[in-house]
């Protein structure tokens, strides 16, 4: 009995310390948020100067990267394809990376799941939408203003979203099931001989951009005809870039060779612990009507738009539906390197050909970094490079 005793005394200290190690986890988490947090949204005067056309792209990727960069550069006479889900993409995702790119005299081609165009969450075009982890507003009135642009069939921007001008990526190549490949060998031969023409698409653009939003989880993160061609940017030393959730599909591409993540070693950011949702979180079925139709009287009615959206929220209040950072950590390994600052104005990781963009606002310094690596593959002579804090851009050692 004395022993039983003694036990039950041992696993009360165990568990005493575990609760002070979780507890001291999180204070650490929050104090760190409280001192970077302004509650700012500074990437509306970007969105603001795409709208009035004043954005001067090389003085900007000048203040990021301290680079000069010359507008239509060999290494931009590519297209940029850009993947952005049919499930929901967070506006500014695309928007402010598409309208950098273009500004810069960039081509840029949208692909989608099936070759429809993609579907802008409402909850990211409305300035009164309230951040299930942070409790405040994130998007600003300029966010919005630049989404209608691309929204407006009357504007330029809206043409990259015609239908015609998607490209699908239902035509990848994807391995059969292996209950398959066990019945009938000849459908592993039938994969491996389209696989080539699927990795043949790489060679028609210059970068591979995958927007996020809650969409990219469902469509883009566990596609294997995806990592396929992701891979082959990889192999072709192409930049590849990742911005929020859309960064999960990069991170589950194993180079075969190693069996591991092709970001293992690598500097890398996405969401902290503190930017996943523990309720209200979920992405949109696919959007059956014509957005062109929510024009009336010349402006966007986003209040239908919204009531006509249907959401599919899967698992359990309270919990985090992705655990982006645990993944990340795991993918990149000891000798990779975790980087995002929770609350800082901005957090990317630039490591070599590979740009890892935290959340939302952050795929305008991202696309600003790929500008810089078109002109130069070394314009980030210390890598990692991380952007940051509102545009302190450095090497930290």
């Amino acid at each position: 009995m004395e022993n039983r005793g003694k036990m039950h005394t041992d696993e009360a200290d165990v568990l005493k310390c575990v609760g002070k190690d979780i507890c001291a986890f999180w204070e650490k988490r929050f104090k760190e948020a409280e001192r970077n947090w302004t509650g700012k949204r500074p990437v509306a005067d970007a969105a603001a100067k795409l709208v009035d056309g004043s954005l001067d792209v090389v003085a900007e990727v000048k203040r990021i990267t301290g680079g000069d960069v010359k507008l239509g550069d060999a290494g931009m006479q590519k297209p940029v394809l850009l993947l952005a889900s049919t499930f929901g993409v967070w506006a500014s995702e695309l928007t402010l990376v598409a309208g950098t790119l273009l500004k810069a005299g960039c081509q840029v081609k949208i692909a989608t799941e099936d070759g429809s165009p993609p579907h802008f969450l409402s909850v990211s075009m409305n300035p009164d939408f309230v951040d299930g982890s942070w409790r405040a507003p994130v998007v600003s009135s300029a966010e919005q203003e630049l989404a209608f642009r691309f929204l407006n069939p009357e504007c330029a921007e809206h043409a990259i979203l015609k239908k015609e001008n998607i490209v699908s990526l239902h035509t990848l190549a994807r391995p059969p099931q292996v209950g398959d490949y066990l019945k009938d060998k000849q459908q592993f031969a039938a994969y491996a001989k389209v696989l080539e023409d699927s990795l043949h698409i790489a060679r028609d653009y210059s970068a591979l951009c995958i927007a996020g939003g809650s969409g990219a989880i469902p469509g883009f993160m566990f596609d294997r005809g995806l990592h396929s061609l992701i891979l082959a940017f990889h192999r072709l030393g192409k930049p590849i870039m990742g911005e929020c959730n859309g960064a999960l599909a990069i991170l589950q591409t194993l180079e075969p060779l190693t069996e591991k993540s092709i970001l293992h070693g690598r500097a890398v950011t996405t969401h902290s612990a503190l930017d996943e949702y523990q309720s209200g979180w979920g992405w949109t079925v696919p959007f059956e009507q014509d957005t062109d139709s929510f024009w009336r009287d010349g402006a966007f009615d986003l209040a239908a738009y919204s009531k006509a959206e249907q959401w599919y929220s899967p698992g359990t209040d309270g919990n985090p539906l992705i655990d982006s950072e645990g993944y990340f950590r795991a993918a990149v390994g000891c000798e990779g390197r975790f980087f995002s600052p929770a609350g800082s104005s901005y957090a990317v990781a630039v490591d070599g050909h590979f740009i890892t963009c935290r959340t939302t606002p952050d795929g305008y310094p991202g696309a600003l970094a790929l500008i810089a690596l078109f002109n130069d593959k070394d314009a980030f002579s210390s890598s990692p490079f991380f952007i940051y804090d509102d545009w302190r851009g450095c090497s930290i050692e």
